[in-house]
């Protein structure tokens, strides 16, 4: 470790506490899985670790994001190719909720997880999290264009599905 480690190591665990309930839930929005989105979450700490300890990182709450979005295509190339619509992972509660705006929350989550990764990462970056598209460019490493591109084809293809679900 470097002369600054006790500080390094400081700042590095306040990220981490300050950042981890909102790293959690945008690593669940990619992926629809908690376990998957724990261990995308610590991973990606992990792989940040090093950078961190060596002062390499600009803005480190944009840097573990990508990490995040990194880590699960990484998993996801890996794991072979995926159908388009994932019917396996589509879960349908075995009861209804009475309260219609949950049952549309969980509409749109189930919907949100049969798109593409990207398209995913784009529409949870723009909307959820309240990114602006320049953000989310920076974030996934592509142009504002591409995110642009992405986030029309997800809401069409969001619409659709959300209608043939009704």
């Amino acid at each position: 470790m470097s002369a600054h480690g006790p500080t390094e190591l400081a700042s590095f665990d306040r990220l981490v506490r300050d950042e981890h309930v909102g790293l959690l839930r945008f690593a669940y929005l990619l992926c629809g899985d908690h376990h998957r989105a724990e261990d995308a979450v610590a991973e990606a700490l992990a792989r940040t670790w090093p950078r961190w300890r060596g002062g390499s990182i600009d803005d480190p709450r944009a840097y573990v994001r990508r990490a995040i979005v990194n880590e699960l295509r990484g998993r996801a190339r890996r794991a072979g190719v995926r159908r388009r619509y994932d019917d396996r992972r589509r879960v349908e509660p075995a009861v209804r909720l009475l309260d219609h705006d949950a049952a549309e929350r969980d509409a749109v989550h189930v919907a949100l997880q049969r798109l593409p990764l990207r398209q995913r990462a784009a529409v949870v970056l723009r909307f959820y999290e309240d990114r602006s598209e320049q953000q989310t460019a920076d974030l996934l490493g592509v142009s504002p264009g591409t995110v642009k591109t992405h986030v029309h084809r997800a809401l069409e293809q969001l619409r659709t599905l959300l209608e043939e679900d009704r």
